[in-house]
């Protein structure tokens, strides 16, 4: 999943680019809430995963279409949690280098992604209004469950995450109409 940091700067900025998003703090609640649940394969829709093969894996982990099956897109919520899910999905799908997700195994893929988040979310702090708000406590609990669960370490690493790369990432997603990725009445 992108940091917290990362959801929080596309809807955000998503705000900024989209005059329709009328109750901003539902929105935002809405773009963090599928990974404040404890078994984000179900919030997320994840499909069954091939553990062998890293980029498969990561294809599967968003299902976009069964999210939109299941739900109408109707409140500002609704769109924070179909951004929060588009974002997964075009991270997993579109962010990482071919070569490097062919190379990776998924162990070593999310230890090097861990590491790029120390570095990203303070860049992201400073750069966009990453702030936690009146999640801090929550989202900061979730932070230290993920870190322990993915046997997360604070050994140097790969950065996996460049700056310039993110931040094309960040814009390109905030100015995205969620209209275009399916036909479903906002």
């Amino acid at each position: 999943m992108p940091s917290f940091d990362i959801h929080l700067a596309i809807a955000r900025n998503y705000v900024k680019n989209h005059k329709e998003i009328t109750n901003v703090q539902d929105f935002i609640k809405g773009s963090i809430a599928p990974d404040l649940v404890p078994d984000k394969r179900i919030s997320h829709y994840t499909k069954e995963q091939d553990k062998n093969d890293l980029a498969k894996s990561l294809h599967n982990k968003v299902a976009i279409d069964e999210f939109l099956k299941r739900n109408e897109i109707k409140t500002d919520y609704d769109k924070g949690v179909y951004l929060h899910l588009l974002t997964d999905y075009l991270f997993y799908n579109e962010f990482f280098d071919e070569e490097y997700l062919k190379q990776e195994d998924g162990k070593n893929f999310r230890k090097d992604l861990y590491y790029s988040y120390i570095i990203t979310n303070e860049y992201l702090k400073g750069k966009y209004d990453t702030s936690y708000g009146v999640f801090q406590e929550q989202i900061e609990q979730e932070i230290q469950h993920s870190q322990k669960s993915a046997d997360y370490q604070r050994e140097k690493r790969q950065n996996i995450i460049p700056f310039d790369a993110l931040d094309q990432f960040i814009d390109k997603v905030s100015k995205t109409d969620l209209k275009s990725y399916h036909f479903f009445q906002i």
